[in-house]
């Protein structure tokens, strides 16, 4: 999960990643993340009962931040990506574009949370960080075994049938253009895994070695883990490249799908990204008179679910420092 903080993401996917994982709605799914993503880093990390208070109480202090700032605009940004493929419009240059504004969203959020990964990281007890690190060893070994495993042709058809899956969940069954550019997409996808074990290694010791100086010189450690958040630093040129070119490759051969579209996928395509749309929009605290008026009253309805979606994406920058 690494480099999920570098990476391009499509708000489509990412919310279709959810409706899929979980079969329900965003707003039921936002329901749970806050006890999903409290499970997985303990899965990492034994936290205390008063570090599970920090991070809620932090979580907290971000809401009104998160849920006027951002919210809003991932519903607005779903809806020019609808009305984009109404038009027949979404080729790679306006894809690319959505992406460096996803990406912007991301950045932010990163500035946004890091006081408070910084501050749960320097709460961590000796016991705790050597647990800690025996995770990253298991979690290393068993990225090592898979690598030793990986067959070409399995992989490529792996890869080829993820792809036709998702975005058949979306527009319905492919036709042989899309499938073919889908195809073609995964051929020329430039295999990462050995390098993303590579800077794990590199990754995890420098977090190990900033924690040893956690309580010693509590300044140096801060910087040493801004450093960390820094998307995309320390990777290999080679790395770089790798990435950059899977990202061009994967909007192109989204353009492709996207222009290749019939009548009844651009039906079921749109339709879903406007309910996705509506969702954000409802779980957002656009701040008009009646939100006012039912937050002084204390009877704030979407409090609830705009709190889970922000504890997705605080809690997800933690997670990915937590475990490179």
């Amino acid at each position: 999960m690494t480099h999920s903080k570098a990476s391009l993401r499509s708000l489509i996917i990412i919310v279709g990643m959810l409706w899929m994982l979980t079969g329900c709605t965003v707003e039921l799914a936002y329901n749970n993340l806050d006890r999903l993503v409290l499970r997985w880093i303990n899965d990492k990390v034994d936290l205390t009962d008063a570090q599970r208070q920090h991070i809620r109480q932090a979580l907290d202090s971000h809401l009104a931040w998160h849920c006027e700032a951002h919210l809003p605009a991932y519903a607005d940004l779903l809806e020019n990506i609808r009305a984009d493929i109404v038009t027949g419009s979404l080729d790679s240059e306006k894809l690319t574009a959505y992406g460096d504004e996803i990406t912007h969203f991301g950045q932010e959020l990163i500035e946004i949370s890091r006081p408070t990964v910084v501050s749960l990281l320097s709460s961590l007890s000796n016991e705790q960080i050597e647990v800690l690190h025996n995770s990253f060893e298991e979690s290393n070994q068993q990225l090592i075994e898979r690598l030793a495993q990986r067959d070409p042709n399995s992989i490529l058809e792996e890869r080829t049938g993820r792809m036709e899956k998702r975005l058949a969940r979306f527009m319905g069954k492919l036709n042989n253009q899309q499938a073919k550019a889908i195809r073609d997409w995964a051929e020329a996808y430039e295999d990462t895994a050995g390098f993303q074990l590579a800077y794990a290694y590199q990754w995890q010791r420098q977090l190990l070695d900033a924690l040893a100086i956690r309580t010693s010189d509590p300044l140096l450690f801060s910087s040493k883990i801004e450093v960390l958040f820094d998307p995309g630093a320390g990777w290999s040129d080679a790395y770089r490249s790798a990435v950059s070119l899977n990202q061009s490759n994967t909007w192109k051969m989204m353009a492709t799908v996207m222009g290749q579209l019939s009548d009844r996928q651009v039906t079921r395509l749109t339709s879903k990204v406007s309910a996705y749309a509506e969702d954000f929009d409802g779980l957002s605290c656009r701040m008009d008179s009646d939100w006012a008026y039912q937050t002084e009253k204390k009877e704030a309805p979407l409090r609830s679910l705009s709190y889970h979606s922000n504890f997705l994406l605080l809690g997800n920058q933690i997670a990915v420092t937590l475990a490179a």
